[in-house]
């Protein structure tokens, strides 16, 4: 039993930095090629946006991930939320 508990707490830990790993990659290729306008910084630091919390953040981003059937799975979708917020938002947890 130990040990089985062992291998899921590595198991967890390695999808989670895999996640974060690959969350750049991930953005910038489903994120960045929907929208229209220019995608940089300011596109997420702007004083009119909507991520005011980081239940805000987690809707758009699973609302973003169904309406273009980006196919994530949840780990990569939580990674996408997390590299967002450490990155542009650092909304509280």
């Amino acid at each position: 039993m130990k040990k089985q508990l062992t291998a899921l707490a590595i198991l967890s830990a390695t999808s989670t930095a895999f996640a974060d790993f690959d969350a750049q990659d991930r953005h910038d290729e489903a994120c960045v090629s929907c929208h229209i306008i220019e995608h940089d910084d300011d596109f997420y630091t702007r004083e009119v946006t909507r991520m005011k919390t980081l239940l805000d953040l987690r809707r758009q981003v699973s609302a973003c991930a169904a309406a273009f059937n980006v196919d994530w799975f949840p780990e990569e979708e939580a990674g996408e939320v997390k590299f967002l917020n450490d990155k542009y938002y650092k909304l509280q947890k």
